[in-house]
């Protein structure tokens, strides 16, 4: 009797078929559990590098992003600390107990509350729920990437 199962050429095994053929081979995805008090990336590092932990950081296809500070300029430096505190909150979700990451947490948000609220009063609003009376002060010049490059000039 012939084992239809080992043969799979004997089969049709395109994938354009819109099932999953029983001889496809299968594949087993894995990410590293983060231990408490994992090691951590500086927010600058963390923008460039796609997560907060190094121990997440794994290049695909042999490239890995260059670290690098992408906090040269006060959105920037705000972009860097949204992240880190987007990053911290995931990791909270499953390390509750983790003392330390919740402080920095904490001081992260104070960090971006205050920077969020420099930003607006020497640039104009961030958002549209930070409009004052002025209007739409967003859409005059300057942009505020426009004084990174008055600086580089």
């Amino acid at each position: 009797m012939e084992n239809s199962n080992n043969n799979c050429a004997d089969r049709a095994c395109d994938h354009k078929k819109g099932a999953l053929p029983s001889c496809a081979p299968l594949a087993a995805a894995y990410v590293p559990f983060q231990q408490d008090d994992a090691p951590k990336y500086g927010r600058g590092d963390a923008l460039a590098k796609g997560t907060l932990f190094p121990g997440l950081d794994l290049p695909w296809k042999n490239v890995s992003n260059a670290a690098g500070d992408l906090t040269d300029t006060p959105l920037g430096e705000l972009t860097a600390l949204g992240f880190v505190i987007q990053e911290l909150g995931l990791y909270l979700d499953t390390h509750r107990k983790d003392r330390e990451a919740l402080e920095m947490f904490n001081e992260y948000v104070k960090l971006y509350k205050a920077g969020a609220e420099a930003y607006v009063k020497r640039f104009g609003p961030l958002t549209r729920t930070q409009m004052t009376d002025a209007g739409y002060t967003w859409l005059n010049d300057p942009w505020p990437w426009e004084y990174a490059e008055r600086r580089a000039e």
